[in-house]
């Protein structure tokens, strides 16, 4: 329809957005509580629209783009009540995805990408900087020296620099990832990262400095950190409550979404139900384990390139599309396993892991910096996966923040994080395919065996590999998260309530995505560990009580109408499973009659 505000996934450029009439989440007003900070560091996991806001300052603050002032800013909220700092700044900015990952070729990349953004500054203000100085910078070689000669000629000159940094950790995570001695040598010493930042900070001090403000984005603090011993020029705003929203849509700008496209996009569509998918799938962040100024807790946050996913092929085909994850969401959580295995072996981290997905969460002192080396401090690595957006701040307790995992789709991950790392210790497929058909095929036959009884196998095999902890809650985590991975059609679900207890897993049906599904399942696990008694008697009484558990839980109405179940009138059969581990060996899988 004319006039209909696009959905443009993916794209970061403010300036284009505007000219091309994007639909536009606004929190320029958030530009007057920045401005009372002139260096910050703001950190939000992969992809969560930080470039977005790195353009959006650039389009506010840089002097080349003040006569465009009202056609980018007329009509949002700091276009209606502007600082006196717009439009003047020399504004350079600097975006490390540019830079080459390979950690042979990172220096030459670094250098190579700097002198190409330096340079593009020289050429685009030699009028307005003093005389000389954009020829200076030109016939300099290396980064550092045309920083050096930027900052010392701009020092008294009456000129301001805002310098933005957008991605600083992204060559680094990834290298970190791959190599640990790559990584100790690129961060630690006096290599050229450390002196690019000695020269940000030179630019910083003293009189007349010239660089003025500074905004630096990123995933994590461990590069600044290892790095800078903390970069103590720079405030980290990330856990600010101020600035919680900054990035990210609250759920009642989700509502606002979905009511524009109800009214314009010329067709009908069940508000609710998508409000309701994006909010299970992609929303419920807390960046802020403090409360603001006027003691409320901070909005929790949709991540806003999902939900523009997710948009933009729902207004295409009128209807969601059958993956609700964002395959390059995916690929960038996957890299960031290497933190929980080590010499292929896994490490204090996975049992961590294991027990966060077990419990459904964990509680932790959220650290503002640490080292890589430091992974291995439960805090340290409870605040690496905060940061990395894999759990989100849910209460506080007893000066400690209360953390859980937000979403669906962030629970996929972690769960993907279990079998992959058997995976890459054991060297064997954790046959996630052969569970995923198997799920396919009990969603439309009822036969259940081809997911469970293989996701039980996978279970048994690994667990006779493991020679740590033992447990319940393990094998329990084990077989969660294969099934989670491979769920097909179904939610999987760890513990959710019902009939007033907790199922150890539940198959739900995504009926808004599939009505056609005919099945879902409850299935209680027992443990028995490898010198209890084992004897037909014993199985038997664990049986029966696993049977009266389940037979609770599907008593539950609400269950039986939110899965539209035959025991409410519905059109699908509910089937009830129980599986009892002796040790590392199955002793019972099989379905029981209600």
């Amino acid at each position: 329809m004319d006039g209909l505000k696009q959905i443009m996934y993916g794209v970061t450029d403010f300036a284009r957005m505007r000219r091309e009439n994007a639909y536009f989440v606004d929190r320029t007003g958030l530009i007057r509580e920045l401005e009372k900070t002139s260096y910050a560091m703001f950190l939000r996991p992969r992809r969560f629209g930080k470039s977005l806001w790195c353009s959006i300052l650039q389009a506010y603050y840089d002097v080349d783009y003040a006569a465009k002032f009202d056609e980018f800013f007329g009509g949002l909220d700091i276009g209606r009540n502007p600082t006196p700092e717009h439009g003047k700044y020399l504004f350079i900015d600097f975006n490390f995805t540019g830079v080459e990952k390979q950690h042979d070729r990172v220096q030459p990349s670094f250098n190579e990408y700097c002198c190409m953004r330096l340079d593009k500054f020289a050429r685009d203000h030699a009028d307005v900087m003093p005389k000389g100085v954009a020829e200076a910078m030109l016939s300099a070689t290396a980064c550092h020296a045309k920083m050096n000669v930027l900052t010392t000629n701009l020092k008294g000159s009456g000129h301001k620099l805002y310098v933005c940094i957008d991605e600083y950790d992204n060559f680094t995570n990834t290298i970190l990832a791959e190599s640990r001695d790559a990584y100790e040598r690129l961060c630690h010493g006096d290599g050229f990262f450390k002196q690019f930042f000695n020269e940000l900070k030179l630019a910083t001090t003293g009189t007349d400095a010239p660089v003025t403000r500074l905004f630096v984005t990123g995933v994590n603090p461990v590069t600044m950190d290892d790095v800078t011993s903390g970069f103590n020029i720079a405030t980290n705003i990330s856990m600010d409550p101020t600035f919680a929203a900054l990035t990210g849509f609250t759920q009642g700008d989700i509502r606002e979404m979905l009511a524009y496209y109800r009214a314009n996009a010329g067709f009908a569509f069940d508000e609710e139900a998508v409000y309701e998918t994006m909010c299970r799938w992609y929303d419920n962040y807390r960046f802020s384990p403090d409360t603001d100024a006027e003691g409320k807790e901070p909005p929790h946050v949709a991540n806003p390139t999902l939900v523009l996913y997710y948009m933009q092929y729902f207004l295409r085909n009128h209807k969601p599309q059958r993956d609700l994850v964002d395959e390059n969401l995916r690929t960038d959580y996957m890299k960031i396993r290497h933190i929980i295995t080590e010499g292929r072996r896994v490490n204090g981290n996975f049992h961590r892991l294991e027990d966060i997905i077990s419990r459904l969460g964990t509680t932790a002192t959220l650290r503002k910096s640490f080292q890589a080396r430091e992974l291995g401090v439960s805090d340290n690595f409870v605040s690496f996966l905060f940061y990395n957006g894999l759990v989100t701040v849910t209460g506080e307790g007893l000066g400690r923040s209360r953390l859980g995992i937000p979403n669906l789709t962030v629970g996929e991950f972690m769960h993907d994080f279990v079998p992959r790392a058997y995976q890459d210790v054991h060297g064997v497929d954790p046959q996630i395919f052969d569970i995923a058909n198997g799920m396919t095929d009990f969603a439309e036959t009822g036969d259940w065996h081809g997911a469970l009884d293989t996701a039980s196998a996978v279970v048994s095999r690994y667990w006779k590999c493991r020679d740590a902890i033992e447990g319940e809650r393990v094998v329990q985590t084990a077989l969660c998260s294969l099934l989670y991975v491979g769920h097909g059609p179904y939610i999987v679900r760890h513990e959710p309530e019902s009939g007033g207890g907790f199922v150890d897993i539940a198959f739900e049906p995504q009926l808004n995505r599939w009505p056609q599904i005919g099945h879902a399942a409850l299935v209680e696990l027992k443990y028995l560990k490898k010198d209890a008694d084992a004897s037909p008697e014993a199985l038997a009484k664990l049986r029966a009580e696993a049977s009266d558990q389940i037979a609770r839980y599907a008593s539950d109405h609400d269950l039986a109408r939110a899965w539209n179940l035959r025991e409410g009138g519905g059109t699908v059969a509910l089937h009830r499973i129980v599986i009892v581990f002796h040790g590392g060996d199955i002793a019972i899988c099989e379905e029981v009659k209600g």
